[in-house]
């Protein structure tokens, strides 16, 4: 997609791109290995492209939610740090144009900057033991049914 959008925007010498990573690609997470790997590509991958045309007038921009309550993400409740698609949206759209690289909604900025200041062999056992957990609780559903 970039590749079809990117030579308008450097004839015009303006232009946004946002390309929506996931906070998963901030830090390893294991159990969702793939996912996480390719989200962290995402991320890099905005990142170089908005230093390499920024000089032209392109802003690139690599966004990373933590939970926003969808379908997909099987979540029907928004709370505070899980806002709903269009709280998530409205703060997201705020940041277009002033940072590169963001998780889109205050907490969830908040919730990465924590999540950094911890050990990384600590967020590793967390997130080890949350997804073995999310796993069993699939399973003994799929089970049921």
């Amino acid at each position: 997609m970039t590749q079809l959008v990117l030579p308008g925007m450097v004839e015009r010498s303006k232009g946004v791109i946002l390309n929506i990573s996931s906070a998963s690609g901030m830090f390893p997470v294991p159990l969702l290995t793939i996912y996480s790997a390719t989200k962290t590509f995402v991320d890099f991958f905005s990142q170089c492209i908005h230093e390499e045309y920024k000089s032209k007038g392109i802003f690139v921009q690599s966004v990373l939610p933590f939970f926003v309550a969808t379908k997909m993400a099987q979540v029907r409740k928004a709370t505070l740090h899980i806002p709903s698609s269009d709280t998530y949206v409205k703060a997201a759209m705020k940041t277009v144009g002033l940072r590169s690289r963001t998780n889109g909604y205050p907490i969830h900025s908040l919730m990465g900057a924590v999540i950094s200041l911890l050990p990384s062999w600590l967020y590793l056992k967390m997130c080890l033991n949350f997804g073995k957990s999310m796993r069993a609780r699939y399973l003994k559903k799929a089970k049921k049914n």
